[in-house]
């Protein structure tokens, strides 16, 4: 029976109605409480619809019934760094996934790609958390105004809350319109950052590490980096590691050995540019 509504409930996820089918897990953990599956396709769809701790917390029932050691695990843990990061925990969701990642490099699963993403988006969430308290160590005036616009969101999605539990508006509808709130709200902000930064000078702006100077392994900026037979660069010091514990493509799982390895001085330089102008990015 549990299974049966898992059926359905995946049948409503390839449709869109992600509503649908976190209703119909429900039903399906109700007859079955001890089946991880469930609770990780439920943590997947609360996660498509932004219920961070809804998807946490089926996140953490699955990673534990799962075991530490069975390989579903690691997609599992994936959903649950998604979750962290929805809920503003970074931190933690950085070390959720790089240890997910290790061990989807030591075993060749192929969740090791989606995994590196996340991470890195883990990292950026933890700069950017530092680079806005920073600013607004720097100006009152803009701490206030970013705090005005977060009310100001937070007002706006209780709104919509308000008219989607009154009817007024379908479960599509509301996602799309949730999606644009934020969307213009972190246009907003950056536009309010800009304004700061052209009128008070360097210290005022925001201090972004470009996504293609980062190394997929370390998640640090690369000093040397080579580039693989895929088209991907890595670090030459962190590849050469890797290739000894495992000698494959990090990415595409396709064997490799150092002589696939050939250096990539356009990025150096780009690196190298990138380090001379920005000091503080050595700590990032």
């Amino acid at each position: 029976m549990a299974f049966d509504l898992k059926a359905k409930g995946n049948e409503r996820y390839k449709e869109g109605d992600f509503a649908g089918a976190e209703e119909l897990y429900s039903q399906a953990i109700q007859k079955n409480a001890h089946e991880p599956v469930l609770f990780s396709n439920r943590a997947l769809v609360r996660i498509k619809l932004e219920c961070w701790e809804g998807a946490e917390h089926d996140a953490r029932i699955a990673v534990e019934l799962y075991g530490p050691k069975d390989p579903a695990a690691i997609k599992t843990k994936y959903y649950l760094a998604q979750a962290l990061i929805g809920l503003q925990h970074p931190a933690e969701a950085y070390e959720v996934a790089l240890a997910a990642y290790k061990t989807s490099l030591e075993i060749r699963n192929p969740n090791a790609e989606p995994l590196s993403k996340i991470i890195l988006r883990a990292k950026q969430a933890m700069w950017a958390a530092k680079e806005t308290s920073r600013l607004r160590e720097r100006s009152e005036t803009l701490k206030r105004v970013e705090e005005l616009l977060e009310t100001q969101l937070n007002t706006e999605l209780q709104q919509l809350n308000v008219t989607l539990d009154a009817g007024e508006i379908g479960e599509i509808g509301y996602q799309e319109d949730r999606k644009i709130l934020r969307e213009e709200a972190r246009r907003r902000l950056s536009d309010i950052r800009e304004v700061f930064g052209a009128a008070r000078g360097a210290e005022m702006k925001e201090r972004v590490v470009p996504d293609y100077l980062i190394d997929s392994i370390s998640f640090e900026i690369m000093h040397d980096p080579v580039i693989t037979l895929s088209g991907h660069s890595f670090d030459k010091t962190v590849i050469l590691k890797h290739l000894q514990q495992s000698p494959v493509d990090p990415i595409t799982r396709v064997p490799m050995t150092v002589n696939d390895l050939r250096p990539n001085y356009a990025l150096k330089a780009a690196c190298d540019e990138f380090l001379e102008n920005n000091g503080w990015a050595v700590d990032w």
